[in-house]
């Protein structure tokens, strides 16, 4: 087991301190009236630090979204004898979190409307829809080296774009989870079936 150091604690502690913070300041006050000197002053440390965790502001919105990738990853590289897109599956349908696991039935008011905070703050803004479309395009290559298959990938990025167009619709709708589980199994199931028909197992 790898021993972290306590220099590396406290860089992780800094870290997402300042990732709650911007959370919570972006979620009050919309992303775009932000500033990274905001966000300094509220977590207590310079510009400086911020940018030397977070390259730029959308950074600290789509924190979470390496881990994502890494997740999608790992379920595929795990995933023999059953196909890509089988392994792939349980993470786009059984919960609303694509990394961590969170089954529909354990969603409760608080996480839903956090989600529903956070999903109002991303349309609105312009600089983040687009980062979320620019970030789905940046996986293409990863999950195409995961799975041997450049349109396996092409086709798992849209449906992947259709699961998050549902969960948004849905949460800022109203919906509740159940509702939004019951969407996303009818029209992302049938996408990952026409998916799974047309490919199979990849070539690895």
């Amino acid at each position: 087991m790898v021993e972290v150091t306590h220099r590396e604690r406290k860089r992780a502690q800094t870290r997402q301190r300042i990732s709650d913070t911007a959370t919570r300041l972006f979620e009050r006050d919309g992303f775009d009236s932000v500033t990274l000197a905001q966000i300094a002053t509220a977590a207590d440390v310079s510009v400086k630090t911020v940018t030397n965790y977070f390259g730029a502001k959308e950074d600290l919105f789509f924190d979470a979204e390496p881990a994502v990738l890494a997740t999608l990853i790992a379920a595929i590289q795990g995933s023999e004898p059953a196909s890509a897109t089988a392994a792939l599956r349980p993470l786009l349908l059984e919960g609303p979190l694509l990394a961590g696991p969170c089954p529909w039935a354990r969603v409760d008011a608080d996480l839903w409307q956090g989600m529903r905070d956070w999903t109002r703050c991303e349309s609105e803004s312009v600089t983040l829809r687009n980062r979320r479309s620019s970030i789905l395009q940046s996986w293409l290559v990863p999950l195409a080296g995961a799975t041997g298959s450049m349109p396996w990938a092409a086709l798992m990025i849209g449906a992947l774009a259709l699961r998050h167009h549902l969960l948004q619709e849905g949460l800022l709708e109203g919906a509740s989870p159940a509702v939004v589980d019951k969407r996303m199994s009818d029209v992302v199931g049938q996408a990952l079936d026409a998916i799974e028909v047309g490919f199979g197992p990849p070539a690895r």
